[in-house]
């Protein structure tokens, strides 16, 4: 969970119109892994791959976590 001043140091970089050109080649990548996952042809590169997956869908949830993170009360 990010903390707003975390959060407030990545505000420039998910508002902009750069970052919806990341999500745009994060998604590439991240189907470009799901066809390498469908193929996978041992347990290990199976895993490898589900773990780059997941990476490249945390990153597309970044701009929702700084969002959330700069909507959060601050905690007494």
């Amino acid at each position: 969970m990010l903390d707003k001043k975390q959060a407030r140091n990545l505000v420039p970089l998910v508002k902009g119109k750069e970052w919806e050109v990341l999500v745009e080649h994060l998604e590439h990548l991240k189907n470009s892994e799901l066809q390498v996952l469908a193929v996978a042809t041992s347990e290990l590169e199976m895993y490898r791959c589900q773990g780059r997956i997941n990476s490249l869908e945390r990153l597309e949830q970044l701009k929702a976590e700084v969002e959330e993170a700069m909507n959060r009360q601050e905690e007494n």
